[in-house]
């Protein structure tokens, strides 16, 4: 078995190509190829044998919080809102048929590294490990492409006002910078990140739990291709509940918190209700990322804890 730390430890520096800055959904995918381009450290053959992750999410003793569940609330804007917000930048028709294949690609990776894996897992690993294993199936030209234009289309478009804080398909997250949480299947930046987790849980008690952590830009890619799929496409809408890929503040030190046994509420409204938000909110150390009528284009977000 690939153990947590052992993957770490082989994780390191990544290079892969990206499109234009700024270039429209629409174009088609050009991608400018840098020198090295996915090239990373390699993989001792025994490593890439003997893989066999976990098949699921780790066990806990409280309220696991599938993905799904960090992406949803969109059923909760009325339509007419929708309509004057939202630009409705969609994934072309000709385009449907790769978008599947790449999010079930994704999928298949995810489950074959295990959860906690995917959550720190870089671009050029995400490579290797697909073009190594039938059970992944190598990444196809046309995929690439995809997922390149994906990662360099204009937020902005998408209506969208956030930063791009993850300028390269090409990130990396070092094994020294970050430390996992027992029992979560999450990991934090050591340093503010952990060291605000670490007190809130010192101030308020086990009754707030870690349900997002750090968030590579193959996970947030993979978060948002879910996303879109349950929308139909429509990117724009993804964006509401989800930052697009370099969006995400958890690529580089926010998380989300929640209420113990509080399931996929703690991502909804209903969070803000509850006592261990309010307590929160009285610390006066804690600011949220995305509070109500924020200026980035998302919606409300009161589990979401800005470290950066």
């Amino acid at each position: 078995m690939l153990k947590r730390r052992n993957f770490l430890a082989l994780s390191g520096g990544i290079v892969a190509s990206v499109l234009t800055p700024g270039q429209s959904w629409g174009n088609d995918a050009r991608a400018l190829k840098e020198p090295g381009s996915f090239i990373g450290p390699q993989w001792p053959k025994s490593v890439l044998r003997n893989v066999n992750a976990e098949k699921k999410p780790p066990t806990q003793n409280f309220d696991f919080h599938p993905d799904n569940s960090i992406v949803d609330n969109i059923a909760s804007v009325p339509l007419n809102v929708l309509d004057q917000i939202f630009p409705d930048i969609v994934i072309t028709d000709d385009e449907i048929r790769i978008f599947k294949k790449t999010l079930a690609r994704f999928s298949r990776l995810q489950k074959y590294i295990g959860y906690g894996n995917f959550n720190v897992i870089g671009w050029d690993q995400s490579l290797r490990f697909a073009r190594n294993y039938q059970q992944i199936g190598k990444f196809s030209r046309a995929e690439l492409e995809f997922i390149e234009k994906l990662f360099a289309i204009d937020a902005n478009s998408l209506g969208f006002y956030g930063d791009k804080v993850v300028s390269r398909l090409s990130s990396s997250i070092v094994k020294k910078d970050i430390r996992k949480i027992p029992r979560t299947g999450h990991y934090l930046f050591r340093g503010d990140a952990f060291d605000t987790y670490l007190r809130i849980r010192k101030d308020i008690g086990d009754s707030v739990v870690l349900t997002s952590g750090i968030r590579s830009v193959v996970k947030q890619i993979y978060l948002f291709l879910n996303k879109a799929a349950e929308v139909d496409g429509n990117l724009s809408l993804a964006s509401y509940s989800l930052a697009p890929p370099g969006h995400s503040y958890h690529a580089v030190g926010d998380f989300d918190v929640g209420k113990r046994n509080f399931g996929a509420k703690n991502f909804t409204e209903e969070f803000a209700q509850t006592d261990e938000f309010k307590r929160l909110s009285d610390l006066g150390y804690l600011v949220i990322r995305y509070p109500q009528n924020n200026s980035f284009g998302v919606r409300y977000e009161p589990w979401h804890i800005k470290v950066v």
